[in-house]
């Protein structure tokens, strides 16, 4: 009996120890990596984040996996024994954004309370010079002989005033409302109207240039375009047999 209890003391102990014998995924740091404020021409931004398995058994990454094709991940290893760690080198590109910018990156291992996790990047893009919504002109509904119209916003996010000059714009039909010359201040806007009466069918293209004071924008450009329709010719509907 004395044999017995014995045996089954050591067999609860070594159950004991298998269940507690585990592989765990820790991202040093947290899961989340900040950036802070940044400007479009520091991308790619770059980071550096150390996985570490704080686990008592060896650890298997199987899959590293961004949330977009403007991140870019590569890890030196994929698995780990006890108290190793590796480094996921992360790139994440942001030439086009502006504003708060929040991407993911998923990770799955072998840990049994934590399989799937998510590594959060985040960064403030500030644009100095800003065109909302977009830096397009959108002609909508374009129609031969009638007079078609686009607005845009110029803003100024910089602490200092900013100087535009040298406005063109091209084909010369097209109107804009916007003096040759003009100064914004400090996070103060401007409403840009393009206004033109399209003179042919098909495809509509202009462009806006102007020269700035700003060591970053030394000029901008303002494509847009659209296709311009005959309103005499009118497809008629078929009547329901």
């Amino acid at each position: 009996m004395y044999r017995i209890l014995i045996s089954l003391f050591i067999m609860a102990l070594v159950f004991i120890d298998s269940v507690n014998a585990q592989p765990k995924l820790e991202i040093v740091g947290g899961d989340s990596y900040n950036w802070n404020v940044v400007k479009p021409k520091e991308s790619p931004l770059k980071a550096t984040i150390i996985l570490k398995n704080t686990g008592n058994e060896k650890l298997f990454i199987s899959n590293v996996r961004p949330s977009c094709g403007c991140t870019a991940v590569l890890l030196d290893t994929s698995q780990l024994e006890p108290g190793q760690s590796a480094k996921l080198d992360v790139r994440l590109n942001i030439s086009s954004k502006s504003g708060p910018v929040v991407k993911t990156v998923f990770i799955a291992s072998n840990d049994p309370k934590s399989p799937n996790m998510n590594l959060y990047l985040k960064a403030e893009v500030q644009v100095d010079i800003e065109i909302l919504p977009s830096q397009h002109f959108n002609f909508e509904d374009m129609k031969l002989g009638t007079e078609a119209s686009s607005k845009l916003t110029l803003k100024n996010n910089s602490s200092q005033s900013v100087t535009f000059k040298d406005v063109s714009i091209a084909p010369d039909y097209v109107k804009i409302n916007i003096p040759n010359e003009f100064e914004l201040k400090p996070h103060e806007e401007k409403e840009i109207i393009a206004t033109v009466m399209p003179k042919a069918k098909g495809y509509f293209g202009c462009a806006l240039k102007m020269r700035t004071s700003h060591p970053e924008y030394p000029e901008i450009s303002i494509q847009g375009s659209s296709v311009v329709s005959d309103p005499e010719k009118v497809i008629p509907s078929q009547k329901n047999k």
